[in-house]
């Protein structure tokens, strides 16, 4: 899947209101990361602001895109969506068992980590458009279980990197008061991936961005350069994700 011709955060910027075709807007209580979401560049819209009504897509929705969010859209558009309706969460790829059409859900390993013949799409080296994700999900089979560990997990560096873990293996990884940003992100991002590759064009960020945006993010520390000004850290980036589905 190609990139539309849309400014790429990855190219040099024109503006501060003119980036990449990614999507944002909040669908949770604002707490202080989010706070600085809205200070780091998003206009207060994305964090604030109610959403439209929900029209059926058919174009790329520009309110929803980073460049709509970014210039405040003080100008509504013809064609404004309620971004929370746009794409799937996390939680349905990994009950539907039909997925997008390059990626495969396969099978929940078993403890000894042995998928059934079927593991699915790897996420460590899916590529789409171009980007690559990095090596930052692996498993191991311990204590009666098979073990999908993130990479700023301390035992992310004691499993083989042959054992890369399936999406859906990170789609699985805990949540709740288990949860770490690493594994919400690695979530988000696989859901990002697969509404893209469902809903794309239409879909305000393709696959190759997203894939983007979390190899900049995922490291410890990792920003995502927006444009020449801004940049999002991966609390951002989740936050950015998650404004795309409900």
């Amino acid at each position: 899947m190609s990139e539309r011709p849309i400014n790429d955060p990855q190219s040099t910027p024109q503006a501060a209101a003119t980036v990449d075709a990614s999507a944002s807007r909040q669908g949770r209580g604002v707490n202080a990361s989010r706070r600085r979401f809205a200070k780091s560049g998003a206009a207060a819209p994305v964090v604030l602001g109610s959403l439209l009504s929900k029209p059926a897509l058919a174009l790329q929705p520009y309110n929803c895109t980073i460049s709509g969010q970014m210039s405040g859209n003080t100008s509504p558009r013809p064609g404004a969506v309620n971004c929370k309706t746009i794409g799937r969460s996390p939680g349905y790829w990994k009950t539907n068992g039909t997925w997008p059409t390059g990626t495969l859900k396969g099978n929940s390993p078993t403890s000894s980590c042995s998928f059934g013949g079927s593991k699915g799409t790897n996420f460590n080296g899916f590529t789409s458009g171009g980007a690559t994700l990095i090596d930052a999900f692996r498993y191991k089979s311990e204590s009666s279980n098979c073990n999908c560990y993130g990479l700023r997990d301390s035992p992310f560096s004691t499993c083989s990197s042959t054992n890369k873990a399936s999406m859906l293996q990170v789609l699985n990884t805990p949540g709740g008061l288990n949860d770490t940003m690493i594994y919400a992100l690695g979530r988000s991002t696989v859901a990002t991936i697969l509404n893209a590759l469902a809903f794309g064009p239409d879909y305000p960020v393709t696959a190759a961005q997203a894939i983007r945006m979390f190899n900049a993010v995922a490291p410890l520390g990792g920003k995502y350069q927006v444009n020449a000004t801004v940049s999002w850290d991966a609390n951002q980036v989740l936050t950015y994700f998650q404004s795309l589905y409900s």
